[in-house]
């Protein structure tokens, strides 16, 4: 049987759910480079500055992002199937990027990363919540001894936080 190349890139071998994670990536990859310009303010002797972690993860989602979408239209459809995207797992990572965003002035830096560390197990197949609630809530206290004792730069540690330990 001979393949028409021309048939690979038709609209009827486009692989509908990747091609939506992939638009997903892309997105959310150009979002996360846009709220990362804001963060211009830092020290004069900072040369690199507050936005270059947030545009470096901005920059491998949009690349990511990208590559997925050319896989999604340049993919055979008389190939193997593909594995279907688990969209809970998606859904727990995209509520783990937001939860930082929406609650670390509430409840501060140790509360949202036991809530990041377990949506992020959760998502990559754990089932046991309480232990990754566990390790989340060690994790963030490390973290934040680490950050505010050691090194002396302040994590948030949250209003609600602040008003029930002074």
């Amino acid at each position: 049987m001979t393949r028409n190349k021309r048939a690979r890139f038709a609209p009827t071998s486009i692989q509908i759910p990747q091609a939506a994670l992939g638009a997903f990536a892309v997105l959310l990859g150009v979002c996360v480079a846009i709220a990362a310009w804001g963060y211009r303010e830092g020290s004069t002797y900072d040369s690199l500055g507050p936005s270059l972690f947030p545009l470096v993860i901005a920059s491998g989602l949009i690349v990511t992002g990208l590559v997925i979408l050319v896989g999604a239209f340049a993919s055979d459809t008389s190939a193997e199937p593909v594995e279907q995207v688990d969209w809970i797992a998606v859904a727990l990572v995209v509520v783990g990027l937001v939860v930082p965003i929406v609650l670390i002035v509430a409840l501060g830096w140790i509360p949202v990363i036991t809530i990041v560390f377990a949506l992020g197990a959760r998502a990559f197949g754990s089932r046991r919540t309480a232990v990754d609630l566990g390790l989340g809530l060690l994790f963030g206290i490390l973290t934040f001894a680490f950050f505010n004792y050691a090194l002396g730069l302040h994590l948030p540690s949250g209003w609600i936080i602040s008003r029930l330990f002074g």
